[in-house]
């Protein structure tokens, strides 16, 4: 579990991807005003796969047709990350084994695993040396905390499309983990559509008194895997629709999602929030008495489980997004506690 676990730990940005974040949480704060579609819990989730068609499989009733450059590759890798058996990594986690990879410079670049819904695409990278030999002699640079990519790109269908992207910290300098979280607004509208990764230099991070930052490129170089978007179906709807009473607003509930790995909650409020230059918060353009924190750690989720156990998933990932802190299998999850109200967790479609 800890190269999953380090993922967690491993989130750094730079300005720019600060910028981005802002600009993200400013379009997100926008979209949550809009009223979106209830649907079936039955819904079309998108997975990576390969543009080179190496193996097909057909799934049951309503599922398509996946292409995928090596799976098993990809399903060892992923299990690898999760620290599962590769035979239990896919219906253990929600993620889809890929394999699709790209080797260059000496170092091999693989999508092992993707989980998609209807507005996320979260997909798990890994980087490994060649010729097993370190990236980074330990000895000579002992404060090294994690190795990432100087820089990272993703465009769909050609266009830029914002990833959030982390490192995980590992002990075996040989490899390490790279994630890459997309909000894919409106996914449905991407189906056949590339997905293009690019990656640029590998690179070290160090850690030394009060400095915490890139320390020396070990690879210079690019590599790019591209992938076509395809439907099938892995996460486990909770029933939904909701309506909270918030501060002065009405939150609602429209999605509750969970793989045991991972989990996306989708709301909307009843009123339009903006703020002025001095970022005072304005509700339909009135004044409001509570302050945008207020709403913030209002919509920090907090899953409990049957046996007592609490995560606050604000600390773990993103407010409705993220990877869990473990692996947790379904029915033991009890409820999830969003803007004051708990909700039981009562399965859709398990």
């Amino acid at each position: 579990m800890r190269q999953y676990k380090d993922a967690l730990d491993a989130l750094r940005f730079t300005e720019e991807e600060q910028d981005m974040l802002i600009q993200r949480l400013n379009q997100a704060a926008q979209t949550a005003q809009k009223p979106k579609k209830r649907r079936h819990p039955r819904r079309t989730i998108l997975i990576a796969a390969v543009a080179a068609c190496v193996l097909a499989f057909t799934a049951v009733a309503g599922a398509v047709v996946g292409f995928f450059a090596d799976p098993e590759a990809g399903r060892t890798r992923l299990a690898e990350f999760f620290q599962m058996s590769g035979s239990d990594v896919e219906t253990g986690t929600g993620f889809v084994a890929s394999g699709a990879s790209d080797t260059a410079h000496g170092v091999t670049i693989s999508l092992d695993g993707i989980y998609a819904d209807e507005q996320t695409v979260y997909a798990i990278f890994s980087a490994v040396k060649d010729d097993g030999i370190p990236f980074v002699d330990i000895q000579e640079h002992p404060n090294t905390d994690f190795l990432t990519f100087r820089d990272y790109e993703v465009r769909t269908d050609g266009e830029w499309s914002f990833g959030s992207g982390s490192p995980s910290k590992t002990t075996d300098l040989t490899q390490f983990f790279f994630q890459i979280e997309m909000d894919m607004s409106n996914t449905d509208q991407w189906k056949g559509k590339t997905v293009r990764f690019t990656f640029s230099d590998i690179i070290s991070h160090m850690t030394k008194g009060n400095y915490c930052g890139p320390d020396q490129t070990l690879v210079s170089g690019n590599w790019s895997i591209e992938v076509p978007l395809e439907s099938t179906d892995t996460a486990v709807y909770a029933k939904a629709g909701q309506v909270i009473p918030y501060g002065n607003l009405n939150v609602t509930i429209d999605s509750i999602a969970f793989t045991p790995a991972f989990y996306h909650l989708e709301w909307h409020f009843d009123k339009e929030m903006t703020f002025d230059d001095d970022m005072n918060l304005y509700l339909d353009g009135v004044p409001d008495e509570y302050d945008n924190q207020y709403y913030t750690e209002g919509s920090s989720p907090i899953l409990t489980l049957k046996d007592g156990t609490t995560y606050d998933l604000w600390q773990i990932g993103h407010a409705n997004t993220g990877l869990l802190p473990q692996i947790i299998p379904l029915q033991e999850m009890e409820s999830i506690t969003i803007f004051g109200q708990t909700i039981p967790l009562v399965w859709e479609n398990e």
